[in-house]
């Protein structure tokens, strides 16, 4: 009996030893994790040389690239109006028409009275020079018989009549889109400064600024990307047509570019112009990589698992990306994203 209590006396302790021991091991090796620096996940590329695009962004005023006031040439009752602000029209559609009876009165009378001088020319001559025509006559003897008979007169009545009764019907000089629309109906035209005005808006222009110092950088013919304000997902495409050879007293370039409208922009819209010049072989990066360190720009690039900080020199910018003057070379690993509280030699690991 006592053997069996010493048997059993002896496998407890050393089952309590055992578990002391496991215990130990564990904390242990817990101690040793925590210690061990937890890697930071991170997104590299490849540095490899490419094409930077140099931009210069400026905002600008659209207007169309043709445009035509339509105006009231004779005064009278607008009878008839056919259009209205917005519409659609093509070059020579009756737009308006100006009450007629009285221009159409005189019309007709002008054509009597050139009947009756055309009657009075030939009397002249027959009793001036006893001729039935004008042949063998001087330049001089035909004049003093067409002035005699009021030929000359009459002819510029009708004239001026045959023109007024023209212009009671008004009728677009361009195709386009009407604007400016402010006449209406049983109203006199004289009331107002012109009918309308039709602008061409299929093809625009954008007026815009550049500063003196990127003078250099634009050329005609060169591409432009026109963002409307109202809709920056859409982009046009033009390209330039006229820089003007002075600089203001504000420092700025006057530039103009021809871009075919989407049917979305109108006459005196404000947008941005993107100017977008290729810079081939440089060592790019995005504006993502780029970090402040001490007051200085850092660009993190992954050696094996840690991140080491490299000073580098921006030499240009865009909206999206940066080129590197030094600092960086082809092939390094450039951490992309993760990098925000990254410190010098931090673990990392890739994403």
């Amino acid at each position: 009996m006592k053997t069996w209590s010493v048997n059993i006396f002896l496998v407890v302790i050393l089952f309590i030893f055992s578990c002391k021991s496991k215990t130990t091991e564990n904390l242990e090796e817990m101690a040793r994790r925590s210690s061990r620096p937890e890697a930071v996940t991170v997104k590299t590329i490849r540095l490899e040389p490419s094409t930077f695009y140099h931009e210069l962004i400026s905002n600008g005023k659209v207007w169309s690239s043709e445009k035509a006031v339509v105006p009231f040439k004779v005064n009278g009752i607008i009878s008839e109006l056919y259009v209205k602000n917005g519409q659609k029209v093509r070059s020579g559609d009756l737009l308006a028409v100006i009450e007629d009876f009285e221009y159409k009165s005189k019309l007709e009378q002008a054509k009597q009275g050139l009947e009756k001088a055309e009657i009075n020319f030939k009397d002249d001559l027959l009793s001036s020079y006893y001729a039935a025509d004008t042949t063998g006559l001087s330049a001089e003897k035909i004049r003093n018989s067409r002035i005699r008979s009021g030929l000359n007169d009459a002819l510029t009545a009708l004239a001026i009549a045959d023109y007024n009764y023209n212009n009671t019907r008004i009728y677009a000089p361009i195709s386009g889109i009407v604007a400016n629309l402010e006449a209406m109906r049983w109203n006199p035209s004289q009331n107002y400064k012109s009918l309308c005005t039709v602008i061409f808006d299929e093809v625009m222009e954008v007026e815009f600024p550049v500063i003196e110092s990127e003078y250099g950088f634009i050329d005609k013919d060169m591409p432009v990307g026109i963002i409307p304000f109202i809709n920056d997902s859409t982009l046009l495409q033009g390209r330039i047509t006229q820089i003007n050879p002075q600089v203001d007293e504000s420092g700025m370039v006057k530039v103009k570019a021809r871009f075919r409208n989407n049917g979305k922009l109108i006459d005196g819209m404000n947008v941005k112009v993107v100017i977008r010049k290729p810079v081939p072989d440089r060592l790019v990066v995005p504006k993502e990589a780029l970090v402040i360190r001490q007051g200085k720009d850092v660009i993190f690039v992954r050696q094996d698992s840690l991140a080491i900080w490299k000073y580098v020199t921006v030499e240009y910018e865009n909206s999206t990306s940066v080129a590197l003057k030094e600092g960086l070379e082809a092939g390094d690993l450039v951490i992309v994203s993760g990098n925000v509280n990254l410190a010098h030699e931090t673990v990392v690991r890739e994403e």
